[in-house]
This record gives C-alpha cells, sequence and structure tokens, in this order.
C-alpha cells in the first residue's frame, strides 16, 4: 500500500514528469483565478456573466483534448519505443485535425454561442445584465482559441514524451503576461468582462509563440519538416482515428453532461455567483489531476509500449494509491481553507458565501472518490481502451449523473447544497465501476505493434 514512497526510482521518475505538470497547472490556476478575483471587484454580475461565457470555453477545451488525445495516446506509446518517426506522423494528425475543427466550431460559436450562456442567466434575477456582461466576453474570449489550440499541440505533444517542464515554462510566461495585463485593463483602464478577454488573448498569443520559438530552439526532430515529405505511415492514420473517435464523442458527451449538469444547479435562484466560486477554487484539483494523469500516460504508456505489462500494472497500482492520498491531503486542505476562500470575491454577497464554503466542504470530502475515477479513466485510455472510457466516462455522466440532477432540481425542493451532495457522492459509484473496468486487465495492450492483443490478466 505504501510501496508507491518506498520505490525510489518510480517515485523519482513521476515527480519529473508530474511536478513541472503540476506547476503548471498551479500557474494555469492562478490565470483564472486572478482573473475571477479581479472580474470580482466589478461587479457580482461580471463574475456571474464571465462563468456563464466560460461554459463554452469549457465544452471547446474538452472537444480540443478530445480531438488530440488519441494521437497522444500512440505519442506515450511510440516514446516508450523510442519510434520518433511515427511521433512525428501524430503531431502532423494533430495539427491538421485541429485546424479543421476551428474552421468548423468558432462560427457555429459566434452564432450559437448566446444561446447557452442564456440558459446559465435566465433563473437569475439580474439576468439581462449577467447575459450582456457574458455575451461581451465570449464574443472576445473566442478568438483566443485559435493561439490556445497551436499552443496546446505543442504543450500536449511535449507532455505525452515526458518532456513536461517546457509546458510548464510556456504556463509561466502565461500567468505573467495575463496578470500584468488584467492590472491594464480591469482596474487601469476599467474595462470589466471585456479587459479579462483583452489580457486572456495576448496571453494566449505569447505563450503560443514562446511554444513555437522553444522547439525552433531545442531543435526537436520531430517538430521539424513535418510537412515535408507530406505523407503518413501505412495504417498510422486509421490507428489514430480508431482511437480518436470514441475519445472525441467522450469529452464532447461529458462536456455537454456536465454543462447540463450545472444547468440544473443554476434551477435554484441566486446560486449562480456562488457555483463560481466554487469552479474557481476547485480548478486547484487540476493541479493534482493533470499531475496524475499525465504521469499514468508517460509511465504506464511507455512501459505499454516497451511491451513490459507486469511493469505496466505494478505502476499504475502505485500511481493509483499515489493519487488516493495526494487527494485526500488536498481536499483536506480544502476543507481547511472553505471558510476563507469564498471573503476573497468581495462583491459577492454574503449569503452567496455561505452556499459557497459549504459547496467547497462538500467537494473536498469526496475529492479522493473523483480522483479515483479520473485515475481509471486514464488508465483505460492508456491502453487504448476507448469504448471502455467512453462508458465510464460520458456514460456515467449522462445515464447517472444527469437525469439525478435535473430529477433533483426539478421534482423536488432541495436546497442546492444537498442536490450538491447526492450527485458528489455518485462519485462512489463511478469509482467502483472503473475499478471493475481495470482489474479486467484489458488495458494491458501495446499499440505501437501490428497485432495489439498480446494482453496480460
Amino acid at each position: 500500500m505504501f510501496s508507491c514512497f518506498k520505490d525510489k526510482t518510480f517515485l523519482s521518475k513521476f515527480i519529473k514528469i508530474a511536478l513541472p505538470v503540476m506547476l503548471s497547472g498551479f500557474v494555469t490556476f492562478l490565470v483564472s483565478f486572478l482573473d475571477n478575483i479581479m472580474v470580482g471587484t466589478v461587479s457580482n454580475e461580471a463574475v456571474s456573466g464571465v462563468y456563464a461565457a466560460n461554459q463554452v470555453t469549457y465544452l471547446y477545451n474538452l472537444a480540443i483534448f478530445g480531438l488530440l488525445e488519441g494521437a497522444g495516446v500512440f505519442i506515450q506509446q511510440f516514446t516508450g519505443k523510442k519510434d520518433y518517426d511515427r511521433i512525428r506522423d501524430c503531431y502532423r494528425f494533430k495539427i491538421i485535425s485541429s485546424f479543421i475543427f476551428l474552421l468548423i466550431i468558432i462560427p457555429i460559436i459566434y452564432i450559437f454561442g448566446h444561446h447557452l450562456v442564456w440558459q446559465y442567466c435566465k433563473s437569475d434575477t439580474n439576468r439581462n445584465l449577467i447575459f450582456n456582461e457574458a455575451m461581451d466576453y465570449l464574443r472576445l474570449i473566442a478568438i483566443s482559441y485559435i493561439p490556445f489550440t497551436i499552443g496546446y499541440i505543442y504543450s500536449t505533444t511535449y507532455r505525452e514524451m515526458g518532456l513536461t517542464k517546457y509546458a510548464m515554462y510556456s504556463s509561466i510566461v502565461a500567468l505573467v503576461v495575463n496578470t500584468i495585463l488584467n492590472l491594464v485593463f480591469i482596474l487601469g483602464l476599467k474595462q470589466g468582462a471585456k479587459g479579462a478577454a483583452y489580457a486572456t488573448i495576448i496571453s494566449r498569443i505569447c505563450e503560443m509563440l514562446f511554444l513555437i520559438g522553444l522547439s525552433r530552439l531545442k531543435k526537436f526532430l520531430f517538430f521539424r519538416n513535418v510537412f515535408k515529405p507530406f505523407k503518413f505511415e501505412k495504417g498510422i492514420v486509421k490507428k489514430i482515428l480508431s482511437k480518436s473517435y470514441l475519445l472525441f464523442i467522450n469529452e464532447i458527451g461529458f462536456a455537454l453532461g456536465n454543462i447540463l449538469q450545472t444547468l440544473a444547479f443554476s434551477q435554484r435562484d441566486g446560486v449562480l455567483a456562488a457555483i463560481s466560486v466554487l469552479t474557481t477554487i476547485s480548478n486547484i484539483i487540476t493541479i493534482l489531476i493533470q499531475g496524475l494523469s499525465v504521469g499514468i500516460g508517460v509511465i504506464v504508456g511507455q512501459d505499454l509500449g516497451q511491451g513490459d505489462f507486469v511493469k505496466a500494472r505494478d505502476d499504475n497500482k502505485k500511481l493509483s494509491f499515489l493519487g488516493i492520498y495526494l487527494s485526500l491531503f488536498t481536499g483536506l486542505i480544502l476543507v481547511a481553507t472553505s471558510f476563507v476562500l469564498p471573503n476573497i470575491f468581495k462583491e459577492i454577497d454574503n449569503e452567496q458565501k455561505k452556499i459557497a464554503t459549504k459547496l467547497i466542504i462538500i467537494y473536498g470530502v469526496l475529492l479522493f472518490a473523483n480522483c479515483l475515477s479520473i485515475i481509471y479513466y486514464y488508465t483505460l485510455k492508456a491502453g487504448g481502451r476507448t469504448l471502455e472510457t467512453l462508458i465510464l466516462d460520458t456514460g456515467f455522466m449522462l445515464v447517472v449523473y444527469v437525469p439525478v440532477s435535473w430529477i433533483l432540481a426539478m421534482a423536488t425542493n432541495l436546497n442546492i447544497i444537498y442536490i450538491y451532495l447526492i450527485v458528489r457522492g455518485l462519485d462512489i459509484l463511478k469509482s467502483v465501476l472503473g475499478f471493475i473496468l481495470v482489474k479486467r486487465g484489458k488495458w494491458l495492450q501495446n499499440l505501437t505493434i501490428e497485432d495489439a492483443s498480446t494482453i496480460v490478466s
């Protein structure tokens, strides 16, 4: 049970991979946190508006993540095999698919995005003010998706190869630029939510340019001559697509399910600002989740790419226990600070702060179950078990979380606190399902060979 701490080689490898990712996640959290804090100095409506608009951004981020993670699964395993030509093929696939996606999705956001935003605003007494703030922000923030996506292609490839420190450096660049520009646009020029959008756009451009420049400076071969010649290894695109389409469907389905779930919460009047506070605070968990997920992908993925299934199982067990300890520790910190954190948001009224405090406590107490289910998801993904990841993630979201959330919101008079407690308690059931799927052992397969059916049980 404590072998994850006794194995110094494993622990050293995990820290080398995960620590930069966690630091990068912390920096990303700070960017979002500072945005919300500074917007919070404007008005309660501005905080709620930015939160509502960011649901579109949330949907986009998960969509692009789902689109690219199929190629990422192969990059992790090809890195274990040291097959850099195939890594370049996967990187090329990321570029082409993401640019096609951008050409489709950005017009859709400008045409239909307001419908989703309104669903978050309509139950609030100040809905028109919130909606106007949200749309001012959304029309600008959608521009940032272009530099974000280009930078994301680079940063995810670095992480999948275990070069996690470079993604961390780019996050620091984004933090510094975003913080300075927030001070200028929000506090100095009094641009409010629009100012936060301007700062985000410019910081994303700087982050993108930094990653592009770094790849040239370091002369990484897999980033050079990507389209010379313009061809893929026979069968590689088919392999990537066979994993990508289910992962893409999963992320879209999960994002839509999560949006439907938060929409159910927002049916209670006067809770949107409290949910925004919870979301901002709970985003610190991305520090833990990103580190663990990349650690699983790189360590277990490389084990599988090398065909060492025994080591893959052992490393996965250690990572699972490590995740439990880290989530319990992080949850304890959230609970201990839950009475202080909402007070940072000066313009939010006291009733909303009290609700936010209780929501943060529930989130912290049940964090271990959420973390376990995510560990099991990334284990299955590392082995290319995309159908099982779809069942565990989107399947559970749409079949369990969403119906329960809406039934409680529409068919009962329960307070938002009790609704949230019941819904978060479902994470325990999801982690049990994940354990069963991982225990079967079918994720133990090498995707870098033609016949990837050799499995250890």
